[in-house]
């Protein structure tokens, strides 16, 4: 039967959008009217046209309204490193041109937009300080602003469970945390780096009540725009290109600006991701920069996959992201015993952390001509498309995996990571729910492949990511990017 409140749903769903920018698509409407609820109750209103009315106000009372429907309504998926295309491009492409670009001035600013835990400006902030060595020496201001007042909290914190290190090497973990408790908390000369502050991209009065926003060096947000509105993701989109330097970069997801004004702004094109660089001219032909081969070590890794009975020396290296040694000593032992399945998923991963795809994907074929049976190959197979911008192919190695062993935990949550990147809220919940139920079923401390984390500690992660609570919903205290 239709509740008093489905007769507003509609107008609820405006106010949202024109207040926020985010647009309730038809399968989150059960978890928005859920969440409209939570928020009436709370605040005593019965009628909901009159929490409506109360909304649209501008009052000091109606902002913390907001604030705290906000928190109920946006929840995701983080860690560090993500998007494994867009990292390489920092590394290797952004930031080198604008240290050589700033060498005398030694400053550099760049902004988080939609920063959710703060995974991502201190994922930058690493990787500054991988590159500079003098570091000290350069006078960086990261900025890191989200919507929701919750996930900014624990950015500020600077604390993080397991969870948000699945794709990272445990030597940069090691270098960069301290393990506190079941938590590892960020060096404090990484945390200074990164200031957080509450920000709204749709209000008006946004950037003039933030002076540190101008000037912009990098504006990175990604994964946001796809909840937006398509007039809120324009309007946003021209105070970028106010704030954002001559020659500075616009990071954004893979087809997020498909189809907007990109005045002023020159598209590069690489197999790993596309990124867009201010020019002060007009207008600029989209151009492609050619695939680097053999690149830097990426400081991201690619899930590492574990053998049955691995050679404990091999792996060793690749945690260690010495993969050119991983490289030869599996090499040298596969040409007496061309047959050995283990070896092979270690070259094939090896090869994956060095860049060198081509080869990874050659190992992993390999190993399933001696493994048919096996899911392992395909899941690293998985990632290496992804890696290459080819999410569809992704899926089909992912599907594949998952035919081949049903069971598959990481199959499906990697899946699911690919479905919600390109917006199919409900596949992306299906596949976590699948996840969820073979994780249900296994003891608290088994240990989940490939992912260095707990059975129990990976459940809690997984019903946080599918809304699972009391009125099936979750805050972002899970904390990641800010999204339905």
């Amino acid at each position: 039967m239709k509740s008093v409140l489905d007769n507003f749903i509609e107008l609820f769903k405006k106010l949202v959008a024109s207040r926020v920018g985010l647009r309730i698509c038809n399968e989150d409407i059960e978890t928005f009217r859920q969440a409209l609820t939570m928020q009436m109750k709370s605040l005593n209103f019965v009628d909901p046209e009159r929490y409506l009315s109360f909304l649209a106000t501008d009052t000091a009372l109606s902002k913390q309204a907001w604030k705290a429907l906000i928190i109920s309504i946006t929840t995701g998926e983080s860690y560090f490193f993500r998007d494994k295309g867009h990292f390489f491009l920092l590394r290797n492409i952004v930031l080198p041109d604008l240290i050589k670009k700033k060498e005398t001035e030694r400053s550099l600013r760049i902004w988080s937009a939609g920063c959710a835990t703060g995974e991502e400006p201190y994922s930058i902030a690493i990787l500054l300080d991988m590159l500079l060595p003098d570091l000290q020496g350069w006078d960086i201001l990261i900025t890191g602003t989200d919507i929701n007042e919750e996930s900014l909290k624990k950015a500020g914190r600077g604390r993080y469970s397991q969870w948000s290190f699945r794709m990272v090497d445990k030597e940069i973990r090691g270098k960069y945390f301290k393990r506190r408790q079941d938590e590892w908390e960020i060096h404090e000369n990484i945390k200074k780096m990164v200031k957080f502050q509450y920000g709204n991209l749709i209000e008006a009065d946004f950037f003039p009540q933030n002076p540190e926003i101008c000037n912009m060096d990098i504006i990175i947000c990604r994964n946001v725009f796809i909840y937006f509105e398509k007039n809120a993701v324009s309007a946003v989109l021209k105070k970028f290109q106010r704030v954002l330097n001559i020659g500075g970069y616009l990071v954004a997801g893979h087809t997020e600006l498909y189809g907007h004004d990109l005045t002023n702004l020159h598209q590069i094109v690489s197999p790993e991701a596309v990124i867009y660089k201010k020019t002060a001219e007009l207008k600029m032909q989209p151009a492609k920069i050619p695939c680097l081969v053999n690149p830097l070590r990426p400081v991201s890794r690619l899930s590492r996959i574990k053998p049955p009975n691995p050679n404990r020396e091999i792996e060793e290296y690749i945690e260690k992201g010495r993969h050119t040694e991983a490289i030869a000593k599996s090499e040298s032992i596969l040409i007496t015993h061309e047959a050995n399945y283990d070896l092979l998923c270690l070259m094939a991963q090896a090869y994956a952390n060095s860049g060198d795809y081509e080869k990874a994907e050659s190992a992993c074929r390999r190993a399933i001509v001696v493994k048919g049976d096996s899911a392992d190959p395909y899941l690293l197979l998985a990632q290496v498309a992804e890696a290459r911008g080819n999410d569809e192919e992704a899926k089909d190695f992912l599907k594949k995996a998952i035919y081949l062993n049903s069971a598959f935990i990481a199959g499906y949550l990697e899946l699911g990571g690919l479905y919600e990147k390109e917006n199919d809220i409900r596949r992306a919940r299906k596949a976590r729910a699948a996840a969820l139920e073979f994780l249900k079923a296994l003891h608290a401390q088994t240990p989940v492949k490939p992912y260095d984390i707990t059975a129990g500690e990976l459940l809690e992660h997984v019903e946080c990511l599918i809304g699972i609570r009391d009125v099936g919903l979750r805050s972002a205290e899970s904390g990641e990017r800010s999204r339905l």
